[in-house]
């Protein structure tokens, strides 16, 4: 896992080449009403990234599904994108047949499997992605890909190129400072039960951060947005317990008002803990900042690992969870 997150800045790289080699051979609508993203974990998470960071710019609603069931809306004006790294998702599976049965012509996104296999036979468009990896570690190589299908349907324009590369080089400049203050975060963290918090503009990062705490660490982890928050988790904060810790993530681009919700929330969460800590986004656009903060959370989730003195890598548990699956009556993944 090491140099799966030291190797993120080459990958964010190497996800652009491989947008610029994808082909579509089956033309997209050219009157999108709304875009579709479906994929659960590793493979989901680009959808948010992609809302988040385009939704300034789209004039059409982002949705992104993680589930087993295609919302009643979507149909031929929808941009369908399944994304599944191993292309053996059971649920994203389970969407890419309701597609098919709605004679839909879907996007899909995975480094083979299944999915590869139901794209070919429907004559879907793909993109192939390398393979080989936990789809945690490979965030680049499916979100990239999200940015180059909204803009072979015309719905941006290619400058999401440049602010992926300028992410790319900010991470390759600041790999060091970063692994330095995530390792000695996560010396304050452990044992902790982790609450993450952002601005709602921002969910993308502490998303991806409890993911990452749940996946590698082998530890819980909750999140929350502002100013969502202060509208009931607040009033929850009621008397001190010794093993939760907070983390707010930060950017200097906060709305005013929010910024004062977050500094209200430091201060009481202060009078019954003692960990309580801020991490503040680097870069000079929104790509560069989200990418920043990921990368850290990454980075703590790992060393988090290694002082607990367990693998990173592996998750049995899903890995049981998906055996058992495969017994359930009416299982056709």
């Amino acid at each position: 896992m090491f140099d799966l997150i030291k190797n993120f800045p080459e990958q964010m790289q190497a996800a652009l080449e491989i947008g610029e080699a994808a082909t579509f051979k089956v033309a997209l609508a050219n009157d999108i009403e709304n875009i579709v993203v479906c994929g659960l974990g590793g493979s989901g998470i680009g959808g948010n990234l992609l809302a988040e960071l385009l939704r300034s710019e789209l004039s059409v609603p982002v949705l992104v599904n993680k589930g087993y069931s295609l919302p009643a809306f979507v149909g031929p004006r929808s941009l369908l994108i399944l994304s599944s790294y191993s292309g053996n998702t059971e649920e994203t599976l389970q969407l890419a047949e309701q597609a098919s049965a709605k004679n839909l012509l879907p996007v899909c996104v995975t480094s083979g499997g299944k999915l590869a296999a139901m794209a070919a036979a429907n004559h879907w468009n793909l993109i192939t992605i390398p393979s080989g990896f936990p789809p945690r570690a490979c965030l680049a190589y499916s979100t990239t890909q999200l940015f180059y299908v909204l803009q072979q349907a015309k719905l941006i324009d290619g400058s999401f190129k440049d602010k992926l590369k300028g992410a790319a080089a900010l991470l390759q400049q600041q790999q060091e400072p970063i692994k330095q203050q995530a390792e000695q975060l996560a010396g304050r963290l452990l044992n902790k039960v982790i609450i993450a918090y952002a601005e709602d503009k921002y969910e993308s990062t502490i998303l991806r951060l409890k993911q990452q705490i749940n996946e590698n660490s082998k530890m819980c982890c909750w999140y929350n947005v502002i100013p969502e928050a202060n509208h009931n988790e607040l009033v929850g904060w009621r008397q001190a317990v010794d093993n939760l810790a907070v983390i707010f993530f930060r950017s200097e681009d906060e709305f005013y008002r929010n910024t004062h919700r977050i500094l209200y929330k430091k201060d009481l969460f202060a009078t019954i803990s003692q960990a309580v800590f801020e991490v503040f986004a680097k870069g000079d656009n929104a790509f560069e900042k989200r990418f920043y903060l990921i990368h850290f959370g990454d980075w703590l989730s790992y060393y988090l690992a290694v002082l607990q003195k367990i693998d990173p890598v592996e998750v049995n548990v899903i890995t049981r969870l998906k055996d058992k699956l495969e017994s359930v009556s009416g299982s056709s993944f």
